[in-house]
């Protein structure tokens, strides 16, 4: 599944750096660039952070897989 740019998706786990939750799981973004290797195609994910108190708010996360994104 490639997914194209201006996609809807939402994340499929908590996505993590370190050890820090940066994205929860659930939470619903739009795909803003592909980056195709010869291993696979990651993806910058522009996503809407869940709860009320970050309304309005994104993080951008480079480097999603394709595993921890589902299309709407």
């Amino acid at each position: 599944m490639t997914l194209q740019t201006l996609s809807a998706v939402h994340a499929t786990h908590d996505i993590r750096r370190g050890r820090q939750i940066v994205v929860k799981h659930g939470s619903p973004g739009k795909v803003v660039d592909a980056h195709p290797t010869w291993s696979g195609t990651t993806y910058t994910v522009e996503f809407e952070p869940k709860g009320k108190k970050h309304r309005g708010d994104t993080v951008t996360v480079v480097g999603v897989s394709e595993g921890d994104l589902s299309a709407e």
